[in-house]
């Protein structure tokens, strides 16, 4: 037996009655229509619309220009011969190939120079400040005229470096 059965039949038969809410009658407050090629107001909702797609579009131009800045540089890499690894990004390989050799000895050698630069400045400070009362104060509180004058001083310093070397004042001696 169902479940239907303790419920009478008379209460499944009879209509329910909720209370009704008033009908409103709406009444849509319109404007006389215009033409939109006439109107200021389509006007400037049209350039609201045109600027909104300009402004989603430039993202989408920057992609494209960096995708052809990107195609551009692999082309150059294969114009110019560059050494290219698993990757297919240009690597320094230090072959022996006398045409790779611009690839590493011109920023090498101008690594070395300089560092060096920095190094004899460094040192020619050090010097420089040697005979000074309080020589450690110098070195932490840095005497910026003296120290720029020794930067300006310290382009030729392979020159200088060499010149120490033949006087013997490179390398102390009691050291």
């Amino acid at each position: 037996m169902s479940s239907f059965a303790a419920i009478p039949i008379t209460t499944l038969s009879k209509p329910v009655s909720k209370p009704r809410m008033p009908l409103l009658q709406c009444q849509p407050r319109l404007r006389p229509a215009i033409s939109c090629s006439a109107g200021e107001a389509g006007a400037e909702e049209a350039g609201g619309v045109a600027e909104e797609v300009r402004s989603r579009l430039r993202p989408a131009l920057a992609i494209k220009a960096t995708m052809e800045r990107t195609k551009r540089r692999f082309d150059n890499y294969g114009k110019f011969g560059l050494l290219c690894g698993a990757d297919g990004l240009p690597h320094l390989i230090v072959s022996g190939d006398q045409r790779h050799w611009g690839e590493f000895i011109t920023p090498g050698l101008l690594f070395l120079y300089i560092a060096g630069w920095i190094g004899w400045v460094g040192r020619s400070y050090l010097i420089a400040i040697r005979g000074e009362k309080k020589p450690t104060q110098k070195e932490i509180i840095i005497d910026v005229p003296l120290a720029s004058k020794l930067v300006f001083r310290g382009f030729s310093w392979p020159v200088a470096a060499y010149r120490e070397l033949i006087n013997g004042d490179l390398i102390a001696k009691d050291v």
